[in-house]
């Protein structure tokens, strides 16, 4: 099953390229700066580890599907689409790098400090950065198109339709993120609420729950069935947002790719920060709100931070509920009449969601 698995990711990164080869071939006329773009979409488009493009995979291979083909290449769109989610999401957050490598934007920045020209480089990086995330967006786009051509028309509709629907509730689940974000400080004990709200909007959605249902409509599954698999991804999209947001505070660097703490700096809203802030005492409250969202905080500060958090219950509790959340996953699988092997796969793919160092 690993060797599958190998060989799937394999045929989606083969397909990712493909596809980045047509707009590149589309974008000859613009000449030198086309590369420029091109270079660091296909850096960041690499690396990953292609989980929302397997579970499209296996979810097909549960509904009894015989268009995996069609699979692959949906696989390759929403995996296209992660990467423009990041390179976007890189320039929101300031980030410096992405999965071990300088973020797109800076390294754009670079390229306008070395050539001297006019103007703000880091401006000009955050801008040439959104830019690259908008072109990978069209190559998603020109991904799920081709795809979806060996598909009846039933198939290809409701492919395209999860599709939209998808992006749509990822890009308004950022602004949520970012709007919580904003919130003053003194608010974060009443955000749980608006917290959850952005894993499932954010997160949830492109990580499990649309694959998951995308998987059973290239299948050819009726409604009811792609309604069905589709729920299982929100309880398993928020246990992999929980998992991520407990390594990005504890994580290893030379694991996840990013630095120790990036979340505190950040300012990141999440669960571990909302439990830490309604329990800790008033020394602990002190330094949460000194580091939270200061981009120039020392190692030290963050360090400092982390162990607040680290030293009240809300590690405990957010593993518990990622167990809770993935133990609901698999229970609601168990209860679904789908191929067994394709059930042996999703298995093996929720485990590999929420119980992951990186």
């Amino acid at each position: 099953m690993d060797n599958l698995l190998t060989e799937r990711a394999r045929a989606v990164d083969d397909r990712v390229t493909a596809i980045l080869a047509k707009t590149s071939g589309a974008i000859v006329p613009a000449g030198v700066a086309a590369s420029e773009i091109t270079d660091q979409i296909s850096a960041s488009s690499t690396g990953g580890k292609r989980l929302r493009a397997q579970l499209i995979a296996a979810s097909h291979d549960a509904h009894r599907g015989n268009q995996l083909e069609a699979a692959i290449g949906v696989g390759a769109a929403v995996e296209l689409f992660q990467t423009a989610a990041l390179l976007h999401d890189d320039v929101l957050d300031d980030s410096d790098t992405r999965r071990g490598r300088p973020a797109a934007h800076r390294v754009l920045a670079d390229l306008h400090r070395r050539q001297d020209w006019l103007g703000s480089a880091d401006d000009f990086g955050a801008a040439a950065g959104i830019l690259a995330g908008d072109l990978t967006l069209m190559a998603a786009h020109r991904a799920l198109f081709d795809a979806v051509q060996p598909l009846s028309s039933r198939e290809s509709v409701a492919a395209t339709a999860l599709f939209a629907d998808m992006a749509e509730l990822v890009t308004v689940g950022q602004y949520l993120d970012m709007r919580v974000a904003a919130q003053p400080l003194a608010t974060l004990g009443d955000q749980e609420s608006a917290i959850r709200d952005v894993m499932r909007a954010k997160t949830a959605s492109y990580s499990a729950e649309f694959p998951l249902a995308l998987g059973a409509a290239c299948a050819g599954a009726s409604a009811e069935s792609i309604t069905a698999i589709r729920a299982i991804g929100v309880p398993l999209g928020i246990a992999f947002q929980l998992r991520d947001d407990v390594l990005g505070l504890t994580g290893s660097p030379a694991v996840t790719g990013k630095p120790a703490g990036d979340d505190i700096r950040e300012g990141k809203r999440t669960m571990l920060v909302w439990r830490a802030w309604q329990v800790t005492d008033a020394s602990g409250r002190a330094r949460l709100k000194a580091t939270l969202g200061r981009r120039d905080a020392s190692d030290e500060e963050v360090a400092q931070t982390v162990a607040i958090i680290a030293a009240t219950d809300a590690v405990d509790l957010v593993e518990q509920e990622i167990a809770s959340l993935a133990s609901n996953a698999a229970t609601q699988l168990a209860a679904l009449e789908l191929d067994p092997r394709g059930v042996e796969l999703l298995t093996r793919l929720f485990n590999a969601a929420t119980d992951r160092a990186a």
